[in-house]
Parts: structure tokens; sequence; C-alpha cells
């Protein structure tokens, strides 16, 4: 059986968000970038989140920066631009036996011809 990716799209890990964590390609979407970061963090990849964050606004991300267990994925919605997208999203996460959400609409630029996460541009815990 194959195991459904963690970014909640459906579809098998190995046709989805493990063809970009492995570095086989590279998303051609915001909204593909956002649930490959989903999955980083739940898989704990933080040299994947370094990768495709923006230079300018990337913290110091360690393997212990990403103890939290995520959930599942929610995409509100997604607006695609030229130069500039903006992803909606809910992560569902658990917080000592209690499901959470973040929710979170971020910011993505084309960077050296490449989708990079910049930031929220709000976001509730």
């Amino acid at each position: 059986m194959t195991e459904n990716c963690p970014c909640c799209s459906g579809k098998p890990f190995v046709q989805c968000c493990d063809l970009y964590l492995s570095g086989k390609t590279y998303p051609n979407t915001a909204e593909a970038l956002m649930r490959s970061r989903y999955t980083a963090y739940a898989l704990g990849k933080p040299a994947y989140l370094k990768k495709t964050w923006h230079p300018d606004s990337c913290p110091e991300l360690e393997a212990e920066d990403l103890q939290t267990k995520w959930v599942r994925l929610e995409v509100i919605k997604s607006k695609q631009g030229l130069k500039k997208s903006i992803v909606e999203f809910r992560a569902w996460f658990d917080e000592n036996g209690e499901e959470r959400a973040l929710h979170e609409i971020s910011l993505f630029k084309l960077h050296r011809k490449r989708w990079v996460y910049v930031g929220p541009l709000n976001a509730w815990p």
C-alpha cells in the first residue's frame, strides 16, 4: 500500500512532496511549495525549509525546532501571481492531545526563478 502525502493532497507521497524534498524537481507553484514546506515541517527536514525560504527572512533552523506533531493541512485559498503569490491555509497540530490549528496567509515570491516563502501576511494561533 502506498503512503499518502502528509500535505493532504490525496496523492501518494512518492508522487507528491517527496519529488521536492528529495531534490528531483522544484515546486512550480506557490501552493505546491507551501504543501512541500508543510511536509518538511511534518517530517523534520530543516535543510529543505532553509532552501525554500527567502534569504531576507529565513531564520536559523535546527531539527530540534521542528518538534511539533503536525496532523493535517487544509489549503483554504491560493492566488497565484507572476512574481508574488498568496496561499491561505490551516495547519493542524497536536498539542498535549488536543488538536489546534495555525491559520496563516503566506506570501511567496519568485527568487532566482524559483518560488520561495517570504513570511506570513498575518497569522492566528
